[in-house]
């Protein structure tokens, strides 16, 4: 063979190779492109995985303070009617009537600055447990049925003048039915002696409002009572009486 072929056959040879290689060099490119998208798409559709136990990201939003209601306004009326267990914390304020304990501190003091504008008051009814509500408020009905009221009229009118047992503020120990000596009638005659007077004009200095005026009845469903007083607190009391509101006014706007 002569030199010329054999040069031949190793330039063909060479050519060879080096397409062969050529070829594994795009194989190889090829397949780590086809790794590298693999690797990508895995990590792409892998699911972010969320800690449940971790409080929500919300470190701008403030909690809204939980407010609990006022004790002293607590309304007492026929739609609301009083556990029959409900027994406040007392205090006398006169022989055998008590108060609850800021009422009773509350109504001393006006006794006193009553006594320093020469009027005098008398308690004549306080704090009433739920069975003596119950007691007075049978008597009444029995009262208006000697008078020759049927039994279920009786039962209404009743109800206008004495509180039917649960729904009697008296049951709270924060109300109080305040006269004076001279006059110790419960009827509407007080409002005009000097103790009524009084108690109308600076009640709500000491945290005490007329419950049942004149003029609300329609909205307490209870007669005018100049006598009952009943102890709110010394801010809405003046609100009230600033604003000529009964409870259930006063209680409504807020």
């Amino acid at each position: 063979m002569t030199s010329n072929g054999i040069c031949g056959k190793i330039g063909v040879t060479g050519r060879n190779v080096v397409m062969q290689m050529k070829r594994m060099d795009r194989s190889i490119l090829i397949l780590l492109a086809l790794m590298a998208m693999l690797v990508v798409a895995i990590s792409g559709c892998t699911p972010v995985v969320q800690n449940t136990d971790l409080p929500p990201d919300n470190t701008d939003e403030v909690p809204e303070p939980v407010t609990e209601p006022d004790p002293y306004l607590v309304l007492v009326n026929a739609d609301n009617p009083l556990s029959e267990d409900l027994v406040p914390n007392l205090k006398t304020i006169q022989g055998n009537f008590k108060l609850e304990e800021q009422a009773a501190d509350a109504y001393l003091a006006m006794k006193a600055a009553a006594k320093e504008d020469g009027i005098t008051l008398l308690v004549i009814s306080a704090h009433r447990p739920y069975a003596t509500q119950e007691r007075l408020y049978k008597n009444q009905v029995q009262k208006l049925i000697n008078k020759g009221r049927s039994e279920a009229d009786a039962a209404v009118e009743a109800a206008a003048i004495v509180a039917r047992p649960g729904t009697s503020e008296h049951n709270t120990g924060l109300a109080a039915d305040i006269v004076t000596p001279s006059y110790q009638n419960l009827d509407p005659g007080f409002a005009k002696t000097d103790a009524g007077k009084w108690l109308a004009a600076n009640a709500h200095n000491y945290g005490f409002v007329l419950r049942y005026p004149k003029d609300k009845q329609d909205i307490t469903g209870i007669i005018f009572e100049p006598w009952h007083f009943r102890y709110v607190g010394v801010e809405h009391a003046a609100r009230m009486y600033e604003e000529d509101l009964c409870l259930e006014e006063y209680l409504a706007k807020k």
